[in-house]
């Protein structure tokens, strides 16, 4: 299947979340972290609709995690991806945020039908 490239979302300076991204036209499987990026865990909101968005948990009542480091790819093969439409990235975890040095510019690719 194709891959598509979404530039974005940016986590702005002094900020730990990210702007929202339409990623409805796939699947996620690589997210690529910028260089600038002060290390910390990715956590997610998600949204339906693109306005509405909700920290993602999974059934167990645990937040979605991912290790992140500075200038890499992340391969993302887990089952959260299918309930993706809109995203926004947040460094840290929502108890305990990680404000960003910069702007981070993060890449997404999806995996298109």
């Amino acid at each position: 299947m194709p891959l598509a490239i979404i530039d974005g979302p940016t986590i702005a300076a002094g900020e730990s979340l990210s702007d929202g991204v339409d990623c409805s036209g796939g699947e996620i499987v690589r997210i690529t972290v910028p260089q600038e990026f002060t290390p910390a865990n990715l956590t997610f909101q998600v949204s339906s609709d693109g306005n509405f968005y909700n920290d993602l948990f999974d059934a167990e009542g645990d937040e979605i995690t991912v290790t992140a480091k500075p200038n890499t790819g992340i391969v993302i093969g887990a089952r959260w991806v299918r309930s993706v439409g809109f995203i926004k990235f947040r460094s840290g975890s929502r108890d305990h945020p990680v404000d960003q040095k910069v702007d981070c510019k993060f890449a997404i690719a999806i995996e298109t039908p």
